[in-house]
């Protein structure tokens, strides 16, 4: 007797068949359960869309080579490209790629140890990547670029997370991050877009944030830590850039650089052991050019602050 499919199987393949009734689409599904599960979809040129759903159960999953970020399911050439992939079980790997299309959707969920994903989406107008993963040694890896609007979004519990993006000549990207667990990494790099957003949040112990933007219009930053051993860095060249950074906790640090005409950026730690280093350069002196408050509570705390340009505004406030 064949087995019923687990509880996310249906779901997914529900959503996928609730999108398919209202066009007309190629439609793509497997489904494994087992260990050793290898899976490999390929969907090109077709009008209205191309959606394609993977799930498998038990370990040594594999969609795709997540290690290359251009093999995977491959979806190109058509108006809507829809990718899900579920997956229960340990080291479990997949891979997307999605090309030509005006919207795109990559949604995935991992469950289990040593999970690794990576998507590719490329030459689109709107890009949508959702990721949940739910153990340890989680890795995923994102890229896009060639989009008018990049939303991503990626949610990690567990221990040594690590999360990649990179994002370039996109008009709007915003990159969406939260990851609860111990010795967690966010590394973000968004260059040559018009607005890059970010909003980034870890909840454990050894966090580490590296977000990155070069040549944008305008960015924005809302990074929140909360633990211990945190440390975040920026850096931004923009025209206008702000931030907004939280630490509490125990030994903090966080390390922020601005250049463009309109830079602002405030810092607030709460613990001991803190230290925060805040660098500003302004290119065109303007009222306002560069804005930056430090704010720390608690022992032991250092501050450092460097401005240069015209219409500086700092403070630094200690308690």
């Amino acid at each position: 007797m064949k087995p019923p499919l687990p509880a996310c199987s249906a779901a997914l393949l529900v959503t996928l068949c609730q999108l398919c009734t209202a066009q007309d689409v190629n439609n793509a599904s497997a489904s494994q359960k087992g260990v050793g599960n290898r899976a490999y979809i390929a969907q090109t040129d077709n009008g209205d869309g191309v959606y394609a759903v993977v799930v498998q159960n038990g370990n040594n999953n594999l969609v795709g080579n997540p290690d290359s970020q251009s093999g995977g399911v491959r979806q190109y050439e058509a108006t809507d490209l829809r990718l899900e992939i579920s997956q229960t079980g340990g080291a479990n790997r997949a891979a997307g790629t999605q090309r030509s299309g005006q919207r795109t959707w990559f949604l995935l969920e991992q469950t289990g140890a040593a999970n690794v994903s990576a998507i590719r989406q490329d030459e689109t107008y709107e890009t949508v990547s959702r990721v949940v993963q739910a153990g340890a040694n989680n890795r995923v890896d994102a890229d896009a670029a060639n989009t008018l609007t990049n939303g991503f979004t990626a949610r990690q519990t567990g221990d040594d997370n690590t999360l990649s993006v990179f994002n370039r000549l996109n008009g709007f990207s915003n990159s969406y991050t939260d990851q609860n667990g111990i010795a967690n990494l966010i590394s973000i790099e968004q260059r040559s877009s018009g607005y890059t957003f970010y909003d980034l949040a870890q909840f454990g112990e050894s966090n580490r944030v590296t977000a990155l933007s070069g040549d944008a219009m305008v960015t924005r930053y809302a990074i929140t830590q909360n633990g211990i051993e945190n440390i975040a860095t920026t850096r931004t060249i923009a025209e206008g850039s702000t931030g907004n950074l939280i630490q509490m906790g125990e030994r903090n640090a966080a390390t922020t650089e601005q250049a463009g005409s309109d830079s602002s950026y405030a810092i607030t730690q709460s613990g001991t052991l803190n230290t925060a280093s805040l660098l500003q350069n302004g290119i065109i002196a303007t009222e306002a050019s560069n804005q930056a408050t430090i704010r720390q509570n608690g022992q032991r705390l250092n501050a450092s602050m460097t401005q240069t340009g015209g219409g500086n505004q700092g403070v630094i406030a200690q308690q």
